[in-house]
């Protein structure tokens, strides 16, 4: 059952390179999550008498990613063209779950995919 959240759109703004690392594609990947979900991420840290500026609350983002690398045997500290791939899939079921919009969640997957895409291969 989908829970209602708050999301936010997210669209990339910045002129992709003909060729980049996993580590940059990883970073827009962050970016893209913090986006979408990081009013939940400040919401959650409000009502639990958090401190919830924005370095605070782009470190949950990055912890949560950290959590799908391990989820699909991947690695944040070393990631590889693939485990992006899984990254953003299993980040997409949970964003389905978490009630974001299946349009928003494959405009998002389109624009993840054109980083992919400029991923040298591992």
């Amino acid at each position: 059952m989908a829970r209602d959240r708050a999301y936010r759109e997210w669209r990339l703004e910045q002129v992709l390179p003909a060729e980049m690392d996993a580590f940059a594609a990883r970073d827009i990947m962050l970016d893209c999550f913090y986006h979408v979900h990081g009013a939940h991420f400040e919401a959650t840290k409000e009502m639990l008498g958090v401190t919830s500026n924005e370095k605070r609350v782009r470190q949950s983002a990055k912890g949560a990613l950290r959590i799908a690398f391990r989820h699909v045997g991947g690695n944040y500290d070393e990631p590889t063209k693939k485990q992006l791939e899984q990254v953003s899939e299993y980040l997409s079921e949970k964003s389905r779950a978490w009630g974001t919009p299946d349009n928003v969640i494959a405009r998002h997957q389109r624009e993840m995919q054109r980083v992919f895409s400029r991923v040298k291969t591992d």
